[in-house]
């Protein structure tokens, strides 16, 4: 069963059981992994590191809730210890076998008193635990991070989260299975030594070994001085049968008859430890070990020998499939860590865009990879690459109002997965022949905003160049796990173009602020200064606005602010800049424009005031030798002028 079927299981028993016999099964399931007040191990405190760094987290605990505590096995991230059942945050929920996610803890009514969120133990906030459910169906625990600031972990971290709380639960079961087998391998050698005790026996008493012989659950096999079998005991006859086959360890290589034990027992002595499989029509191979030694009459002439025959086939079997389980959770290990490494790569990269698609061919095996994103054409938009590993330069384009399978994952907002796209209606065949593409995997990459929802801004596409029919199973994770971290640096950027946009503008009018005019009009006199082009500066005053704002209240005043704003840069160029000068100033930058030109824009201004007020401007052309602050300063010194002329004019400063 796979983990789902497991919480399927345990939330039938629960449903099904009465609450005592439910929790004493339970904590019989708990206790039968002998992990309560034992170390753990290296592999345990491995995938507890990882489950923090996955969740990009600095705490991760593995909890077990037995009848009146909380054992944090291991911790990362802090010193762990036990604690009361009724403090555990865990055990609120870890019976349900579902994967709990709050953003703040301190805000969910279920957590908000518990003592590890308000202060008394902890003071968690971000908490995310996805539940340890045993083979059987029994809620053992639960794998935990936390971080003591709230915020979100991404689902498809959360998904990694379960994955490694499943991985937890098959090291349990790993370590159970092997004592299990050395508690067998133990009784094995106790009936071993049971079979040598009844051969030695034989020697003196053969008639009462005989009795003996048939009441023993191991094979035992007798042959003569010259090597014919005389005896089979009951075990030895049910499982050889009428067509038994003898082959080496292996189960391919068939026995010669000279190497059967008994006869190399009979030549050599004895045997020890002889593994062989047995095979009969209509049953499964048995695998047996078989040990025996020659007999000899007192006068030393040989008599025979006894072999016991000792069925392994399970304690091989077991062994087989724990080498199978260990392989695959080393493999799945790895794969979680190349994950992890490839997010602090990403996370660290200066151009997380190239690493990506060196990243992605590394940890999915493909031949080539892209990323594209949206980029205005001349038809409308279209996407092309920002970056590519594996693939000749050739120009890859694929608009938007085109069909194409990159097309279709950008709109669709969903993976695309084609195994031969020579066959498909929606590849472009031209790129395929290019590029050598036979089958292609492709991922949207989707922001998710909390105000504008999700969006998606690119897609990453990996490609082999041999026809795949289906995808590997390990593909999709890391596609889905690298597109999401890059929506996060795309995200981050955007954020930081935001925060960099909000450092110079005005969060009233959406104009230029005092910060962004300084470097503007640094920047326009040092143009004018080396160019000789002419530079007018604009000062502008809304006339009356104090009395305006007191009849209309300031959120009145503040709207004839931004309809003044908007209004206003309707009538400049986009060369031009606009900036607020302070309270219901404005100040224009006009390159290229002389003092009448400039007179005419600021005219074309104040017929465009609204609400029916009126403003006053002051302009001033930049002459050689003037300092930035000095042409503003004649600027306003023009206004000041025009205002005492009566206002709602304009004035250059001569």
């Amino acid at each position: 069963m796979d983990r789902k079927d497991w919480i399927a299981l345990a939330q039938a028993d629960r449903a099904d059981a009465a609450p005592s016999t439910r929790e004493a099964a339970r904590l019989a399931a708990l206790r039968d992994y002998r992990l309560l007040d034992a170390p753990a191990d290296d592999e345990l405190t491995a995938v507890v590191r990882a489950a923090a760094l996955v969740a990009g987290v600095p705490h991760a605990t593995l909890n077990l809730v037995d009848e009146d505590r909380q054992c944090q096995l291991t911790t990362v991230g802090f010193e762990g210890a036990d604690s009361a059942r009724a403090d555990s945050m865990c055990a609120l929920h870890f019976e349900e076998g579902l994967l709990v996610h709050v953003p703040d803890a301190s805000r969910d009514p279920r957590f908000a008193r518990n003592p590890w969120v308000d202060g008394r133990l902890g003071h968690v906030r971000t908490y995310a635990s996805s539940p340890l459910v045993s083979a059987d169906g029994h809620a053992l625990g639960s794998l935990c991070v936390f971080d003591t600031v709230p915020g979100p972990v991404a689902a498809e971290r959360l998904a990694v989260l379960q994955d490694l709380a499943g991985v937890l639960v098959a090291l349990f079961e790993r370590r159970r299975q092997a004592r299990e087998a050395a508690d067998q391998g133990r009784r094995a050698g106790e009936a071993r030594e049971l079979a040598v005790l009844a051969m030695s026996e034989a020697e003196a008493r053969w008639e009462q070994s005989e009795a003996v012989a048939e009441t023993v659950d191991v094979g035992l096999v007798v042959v003569d001085g010259e090597g014919h079998v005389t005896s089979l005991n009951r075990t030895a006859r049910e499982w050889h049968g009428d067509a038994a086959v003898h082959f080496a360890a292996d189960g391919t290589t068939p026995l010669a008859p000279c190497e059967l034990p008994w006869l190399r027992a009979l030549r050599e002595g004895s045997v020890e430890g002889v593994e062989l499989v047995l095979a009969t029509p209509d049953r499964a191979p048995r695998t047996l070990v078989c040990s025996g030694r020659a007999m000899r009459r007192t006068d030393g002439s040989p008599l025979g020998a006894v072999v016991a025959l000792h069925d392994v086939t399970q304690a091989r079997d077991r062994e087989k499939a724990l080498a199978a389980a260990h392989a695959a959770l080393a493999e799945h290990s790895a794969r979680v860590q190349s994950l992890a490494d490839a997010s602090r790569a990403l996370a660290a990269a200066p151009d997380p865009q190239q690493v990506v698609c060196r990243l992605v061919r590394e940890l999915t095996g493909a031949d080539a990879a892209y990323l594209l994103y949206p980029v205005p054409g001349d038809r409308g938009p279209e996407l092309r690459p920002v970056a590519t590993a594996g693939l000749p330069d050739v120009d890859i384009v694929y608009p938007l109002d085109e069909p194409s399978l990159a097309g279709l994952t950008f709109t669709s907002a969903a993976p695309v997965f084609v195994g031969d796209v020579s066959t498909h209606p929606r590849a472009s065949q031209r790129l395929a022949n290019l590029t050598g593409v036979a089958s292609g995997a492709w991922h949207p990459v989707v922001l998710s905003g909390q105000t504008s929802g999700q969006r998606t801004v690119g897609v990453l596409g990996v490609f082999w160049r041999e026809v795949r029919h289906e995808l590997p199973e390990h593909v999709l994770p890391v596609l889905q796990t690298l597109t999401g971290e890059v929506a996060h640096a795309a995200e981050r950027a955007e954020l930081l173009q935001r925060l960099a946009d909000a450092a110079e503008r005005d969060t009233l009018t959406g104009l230029a602020n005092r910060r962004r005019w300084d470097d503007v009009i640094a920047t326009e006199v040092a143009r004018a200064g080396r160019t000789g082009a002419p530079l007018s500066v604009a000062v502008i005053d809304l006339d009356h606005f104090k009395r305006y704002n007191d009849g209309h209240g300031h959120l009145g005043g503040d709207a004839l602010l931004r309809e003044f704003a908007a209004a206003a840069q309707e009538c400049l160029r986009e060369v031009d800049v606009i900036a607020r000068w302070g309270g219901e100033e404005f100040v224009v930058a006009l390159p290229g424009c002389a003092a009448p030109d400039a007179v005419t824009v600021a005219d074309r201004i104040r017929a465009a005031v609204p609400r029916g007020q009126s403003c006053t401007i002051g302009v001033a052309q930049w002459r050689p030798g003037l300092l930035a602050h000095d042409v503003v300063a004649r600027a306003d010194a023009a206004l000041y002028a025009g205002k005492e002329q009566g206002r709602d004019r304009t004035v250059v400063a001569p």
